[in-house]
């Protein structure tokens, strides 16, 4: 039996097949133990055995590196972190997955808040796929605040030590770059001040993210802050997030907020030299960029495939770096079937939205 697409793609949706470069990932378990309050990775974690896992990836990784075309990149991951101490350290899912990533020459973005990637066989495996070209790691932070880490995220590492992981693998030549998601009204001052840090920590780029909530997760979040629910809700002008052709229950903060500290973190983020990039928030005519997925994934060496948005449909072309291969239709059929596949539909939807004005107005912020 073939592997199974939705094992490594994440399923078609307006936003996602509209936006989204990183399509594939790979995820190690099916539970998080770091508990954060804004995740909204709660909504679609799927059961699936780490050895099924294991299993399909081996095969899907052996195909890949028989295509007459590079490899896209997969994120590791996108619903749990993906080095929990309590699993990873017993289990090692991670680690094997890095492990075949490398030897098979599949490149991984690495989404983690943990602090066990600075230690053997992890930092070991970590530094072979970066010697490669494979890997970029991407660093979650919030906040510097310790006490309001502790009830965002109450079993994630300090804030601090994310900071030290930044700082140690740069200095080991790994690229990093920092995710200062989810963007929470209330403590602007708190994620300027982190971003800043992580740039003087050597971070390579910045990714910014809103945080999308439902309406009770917003009325919990305010509370968190200390802030009248009613207040918190009316002064951002919390808005339905298009998720769906449907009324969305998913809200994020208001455009002019949005605006806002998107404008700051751009601006301090370009004295360090650097870039931001926004994810799934629409094409920002002033932030986005042609051809540059916002997970910043060109930071790694290696030739890879990367699909195309309503970014290279929409946005004036522009140079990209050589080791970027921007994909065609015809590409598709050169992947192995669970990869062909999941980039069909996504084109698919693609092809609707860029059909609906009322859509395209929607993503479409000057």
């Amino acid at each position: 039996m073939g592997v199974d697409w939705t094992f490594f793609a994440i399923r078609p949706s307006i936003v996602i097949s509209s936006l989204c470069y990183s399509i594939f990932r790979v995820e190690p378990y099916s539970i998080c133990t770091y508990q954060c309050i804004y995740c909204y990775a709660r909504w679609y974690r799927r059961n699936m055995s780490r050895y099924e896992v294991l299993k399909e990836w081996k095969k899907l990784v052996e195909k890949l590196s028989k295509a007459d075309i590079p490899p896209p990149y997969f994120r590791l991951s996108t619903l749990v972190e993906p080095f929990q101490e309590s699993l990873e350290s017993k289990h090692y899912t991670s680690l094997e997955i890095m492990k075949l990533a490398c030897k098979y020459k599949v490149p991984l973005v690495i989404n983690t808040k943990s602090t066990l990637i600075r230690e053997s066989p992890w930092i070991d495996v970590i530094l072979s796929l970066a010697d490669e070209g494979l890997v970029l790691v991407q660093i979650s932070l919030i906040t510097k605040n310790d006490d309001l880490s502790k009830i965002l995220e109450p079993n994630a590492p300090t804030p601090e030590s994310r900071l030290k992981v930044i700082e140690e693998l740069r200095e080991h030549e790994v690229p990093v770059v920092a995710r200062i998601q989810p963007l929470i009204p209330g403590i602007e001052d708190q994620q300027l001040e982190v971003t800043d840090m992580a740039l003087d920590h050597g971070s390579l780029g910045i990714i910014v993210e809103p945080l999308r909530e439902t309406k009770d997760g917003v009325i919990r979040i305010a509370k968190v802050l200390g802030e009248e629910p009613r207040k918190y809700l009316r002064e951002y002008q919390w808005e339905p997030y298009p998720s769906s052709l449907n009324k969305s229950n998913i809200f994020r903060p208001g455009l002019e907020w949005r605006k806002g500290i998107f404008t700051k973190i751009a601006q301090l983020t370009l004295k360090y030299g650097r870039i931001m990039s926004i994810c799934k928030d629409g094409i920002w005519y002033n932030f986005s960029h042609y051809g540059l997925d916002c997970c910043q994934a060109w930071h790694m060496k290696s030739n890879y495939s990367m699909r195309r948005t309503l970014h290279e449909y929409l946005m004036k072309p522009e140079d990209i770096p050589k080791h970027i291969h921007l994909m065609d239709n015809d590409d598709f059929m050169k992947y192995p079937r669970p990869i062909r596949r999941a980039l069909k539909l996504h084109q698919n939807k693609l092809k609707k939205v860029l059909k609906r004005k009322d859509l395209l107005t929607k993503f479409m912020i000057s």
